[in-house]
Order: structure tokens, then sequence, then C-alpha cells
């Protein structure tokens, strides 16, 4: 047992105050000499054996309720409970992403987590995280070492990208301000520190990197397309040596074609494979490969011409100079206007989308909410609710007031717009599926120029994928029950700004609808994406990788004391120890009365 303020227990030193005076204030009985017996039976006698008893449970109740309540002011608690909380930790980080799919990668990486396990100290807590494009944090920390050997053989790869940043920043989260050993198991993988998310460790953690070597090679199916009677797909060899293989094409099952490529070392090449397809449903272009990465050997592709996804567009004024005009041509663009049917409404017509015209639209951008009425927000409300994708501007035509009923959350921003004339855009995560377009230096989101935007404060579950020059969220996104919100800002009407002019402009409306239209099937999204990211095995040295790790400074010494706090909050003797003293000294009354 412990205690969390200890200079109480001086207070122990008054449970010898009965004690004492107990001893002065005993009575000595005279001895009398009686002459006759039968005298004994005129003067009360009090039987001295059961006087003494009562005494001593008095002095007894007396001691017991003091030494309670120094112990209680003490706050105590089970040292034993805490020891997980404030012992030294070793956090298992194993990279779950797809680039660790290779056939026996994983039985390696499982290995080399399970050598991580016995390696750790006896004394150490353990913690098992599963990372890729998000960290996981499998087994919180525990001194069950079973569990952390049952989330182990439970554990795969899976389609994702990897993120370093990312599963370092949530060691941290685990680790606190602990002493404390961190064991990465990955590939080493070169594409995993490309991220712009943040992460590192904090001072004085050690770190012990396992490599698992990647293949030596791997063939990935990067792109495919129908074309009339054929299948277009884009082959890229990432190994060093030249490969031949045989490209097939998949419908209902059953081979349609097959084409025998020739790969240069880090090569790419085409293949036109040409057979008789269903006109509807789908089909699959697979390349051999016994070696690399599973998940990229597959490439799926709609035989039927997509059917363009309807987009809500939201305006407060849909007769004015700009009522979503910008946003509607931008998104004709696509696909020469076959990707997107666009449906601009007015605030007070929202309410006449019926469930079953929302249940169709793909994603509503909300460009303006002053001409929202009570049913037409209730509606928008539902909609996101259930599972729809909006997008909500801050624009001029905001009505702060309602902003928070439209999207069923709470929103906190300045009513005020912040003017910064010629604030850029800056992406915090490149990577991210609506920045694709801008990796190229000729669409790069630094030509944006934005006048005037609104302030948005920070939200738990808000994720913030660009700022303007200066730090503000110029666009976040966060779950709002089934559904998907993100916020820009500014405006997209050309009132606070020279954005909607800008070339910029089309990408990022398309790729942003696309997005928010997709991610009902995130499965695929997830699959494409690490499709692009992960099917390179270059890796990096052990070296290499431990040097890129950035070092934090751990916070105060008071973590280890607020974590003994918190536990004892929880255990509340120092409760119990109050009842029992009341008790005592209710026994204390109940006897002392019988004495007297």
């Amino acid at each position: 047992m412990s205690f969390l303020s200890p200079l109480f227990l001086i207070g122990l030193i008054a449970a010898a105050i009965p004690i004492l005076l107990h001893l002065f204030h005993r009575k000595t009985e005279v001895v009398v000499d009686f002459p006759a017996v039968r005298l004994l039976t005129q003067v009360p006698v009090q039987q001295h054996r059961r006087r003494q008893l009562r005494e001593l449970i008095l002095l007894a109740l007396r001691v017991a309720a003091l030494i309670l309540l120094a112990l209680s002011f003490a706050r105590p608690y089970f040292a034993a409970t805490v020891a997980p909380a404030a012992a030294p930790l070793t956090v298992i980080a194993v990279d779950t992403s797809m680039s660790m799919s290779a056939p026996g990668q994983f039985d390696r990486a499982r290995q080399a987590a399970t050598r991580a396990l016995h390696a750790a100290p006896t004394h150490h807590a353990l913690a098992l995280i599963g990372f890729a494009e998000a960290a996981t944090i499998l087994v919180q920390p525990t001194t069950d070492r079973s569990a952390i050997a049952s989330a182990l053989t439970a554990l795969s790869p899976g389609t994702g990208g990897t993120r370093y940043r990312t599963a370092l920043a949530r060691v941290s989260e685990v680790l606190g301000t602990r002493d404390g050993h961190v064991a990465i198991v990955t590939d080493l993988q070169e594409i995993g520190w490309e991220s712009n998310d943040d992460g590192g460790l904090p001072d004085g953690v050690s770190v012990d990197v396992s490599g698992v070597a990647p293949p030596p090679g791997n063939l990935a199916v990067t792109a495919a397309q129908r074309r009339g009677r054929s299948v277009s797909a884009s082959i890229q060899n990432f190994g060093n040596s030249e490969v031949r293989t045989p490209v097939r094409l998949l419908a209902a099952g059953k081979q349609v074609a097959r084409a025998d490529v020739a790969l240069a070392p880090l090569g790419a090449a085409d293949v036109e494979l040409t057979g008789a397809l269903p006109s509807s449903g789908g089909a699959e272009v697979r390349v051999d490969d016994a070696t690399g990465y599973q998940a990229d050997n597959v490439h799926v592709v709609a035989l039927e011409p997509a059917r363009a996804t309807t987009v809500g567009v939201v305006v407060a004024d849909p007769t004015g100079a700009t009522g979503g005009l910008y946003l509607e041509r931008a998104l004709a663009v696509a696909d020469n206007g076959r990707e997107f049917d666009v449906d601009v409404q007015d605030g007070r017509d929202v309410v006449k989308w019926t469930e079953s015209d929302l249940a169709k639209v793909g994603a509503v951008f909300v460009l303006g909410t002053r001409t929202l009425d009570r049913p037409g927000r209730e509606r928008l409300r539902n909609y996101l609710q259930r599972g729809g994708q909006v997008l909500l501007t801050l624009g001029p035509d905001l009505d702060p007031g309602t902003v928070s009923d439209v999207v069923g959350t709470p929103m906190s921003f300045a009513d005020e717009p912040v003017r910064v004339p010629g604030a850029t855009m800056i992406a915090s995560d490149g990577r991210h599926p609506i920045f694709r377009p801008f990796l190229n230096p000729s669409g790069a989101l630094g030509d944006v120029r934005v006048e005037q935007h609104r302030r948005l404060n920070d939200q738990t579950g808000r994720t913030v994928l660009a700022r303007f020059a200066g730090g503000d969220a110029a666009l976040t996104e966060q779950a709002v029950g089934a559904g998907r919100l993100m916020v820009f800002t500014s405006d997209l009407d050309n009132q606070w700004g020279r954005f909607p002019l800008n070339p910029s402009f089309v990408p990022f409306v398309v790729e942003t609808a696309r997005y928010l239209a997709r991610s009902g099937t995130p499965s695929r999204q997830g699959r494409d994406r690490a499709r692009a990211e992960e099917s390179n095995p270059a890796a990096m040295t052990t070296e290499e990788f431990t040097n890129a790790i950035e070092r934090t400074g751990r916070a105060g010494p008071q973590a280890p004391r607020t974590a003994a706090r918190d536990i004892e909050d929880r255990q509340r003797w120092w409760q119990i120890g109050l009842v029992v003293m009341l008790v005592a000294l209710a026994g204390e009354a109940l006897v002392g009365r019988r004495v007297t």
C-alpha cells in the first residue's frame, strides 16, 4: 500500500493520546478486609473483570478512530494496482501495411515481434500497436504477456499505406512520461516517411528497429481501363531484374484474354487485352507474382459506363452573380460532364429533397445557409447523420447561428472573418486523395490566394487537411454520425478570394467531390491508394530509419503522481476509512455510556 499524502501519517502519533490517558487514569481498587462474609451482600459489587474489558474495548475504538482518520487523510492506494500505469513500459509496434503482404513476410514480422516480447524486462509493462495509415492500440499497457502473444497471433497485414510518424505519435501517446523502450517491426519502406504528418518519440526512450526484408521485386497492376472490346492495363516492375510475366483478363471467373509482357528493371509497360467482354459487371486484370505483394496483383475494371454521381449544391441566392456557378462549372469538366450530375438548390427548396432523392446523392456542397429554414436544416442534418457526405463552406452566405443545427454537431468559430490578403493554402498531408493532383508543382496550392476566412476552433475528432499561411485551418474533415463532414473555412463563390479563378480550383473541387462520393466504399479506395503508394519495396537501412525518428521533449515529472492520483480516485479507500472511523466512534459512544 502507498499513500498520496504520506505527511498526514504523522497524525498516527495522536493514537498514543488515549493510551496514555488510559494508563494515567486507571483506578486502583483499595483492598478492604471484611470481618464477616455476610456483609458482602449489603454492598453493591461491580464485576472488576467486566469493567476492565469494557475499558479496553473503549480504548481500542478510540485508537482505531484516530488511526483511521490519519490514514484517510493520507489517501491510501494499493501500489500493485498502479504498477502497469507507472512502471516502465515496452511498446511493440508492428507494421501491418500492404507492403508486409509478400509471401512469408508477415510470419517473419510476427516472429520478430515475439522476440521483442520475450526480450522485454520482466519489470516492464507491455503494449502492442499495429500501424499502417492509422495506428491502433491493440493491447493497452498490461503485465499480462499472454495477451500480447495472443494479439500477435491474430495480427495480419492489411491494404493500407505506411505512415511512420503517425505510428510514432501513437507510441508517444501510450508512453506518456514513463521510462520505456520501443520495439518497431517493419520492412523499412522509404515511402512511409514521405507523409506530412507529425510524430516522434520522447527523449530518453530507447528504440530497437527490427527490419523485415522486403521481397526482391514486385509486380503491380497500376492502372486499367476499358476501351471498347479491349482493356488497357499498365504493369509496373519494381524489381532490379528483367521479368517476363503473363497478364490475364478475367470476367465472371473465366479467362477472357492473355498477353505475355516483358518488363525491364524498374520499368513499366502497357498491354492491350482483347476478348469477349460482358456488357455489364466487372472484370479483373491479374498479373502473376509469386514473390511480391499480393494486394496489387489485381485491378478491377468496371465494364459498363459509370452512372453520373449526383452532387447537391445548397446556395443562399441561386439568382445572384455566383450561386454555385463556379462549383457547377468545375464539376462539369470531369469526364466531359459525364461524371457528375449537379443539382443546385436554394436553401428554401432543400426541404423538397425527399429521403429517396437524398439516398441517391453522392455528396452535398453547402455554400450558404442564410435561406435554410428549420425543415431544410433538419433534412441536411439527417442526411449527414445517416451516412451522407457534406462539404460546408464558411463564406459570407453562412448564418453562424444555425450552422451547428445544419450539421448536427457543435461548430465553434469566429463570427467575424479574418482578413489576411493573399493568404496561401498549404496541404497538411499531401498524400490525401484530394491533394494528389497538386503533387505536380504546376498545380500547387501555393498559387491559391484567399483574402478572408473564418478562424475555426479546435475540436476533438477533427483532422486538419490544409492550412492557410499563418496556421489557421483551411480544410478539415471529421465524422458526424455515420457520415463525413468537410469544412472549408473560406468560400468557393469568388467573394472572399480569387480561388475559383485559379487553375487549382477545378482539380480541387473535382477531387473533393470524388473523395466524398466514394467514401462509401473505403475498401476499394484504400486498395487503390495503397497500390499507388505501397507497391515500391525500396527500403532504407535500420540506421537511416533510426536517424529519421524525431525526438520530442518529455512532459514534467508530475505525470507519475497524476497517474497515482487517478488510481487513488478510483479506489477511494479514504472514504471507506472515514466510514469505518464513524462506526468506531459510534461504538465508542455506546460502550462509553455503559462504562459510565
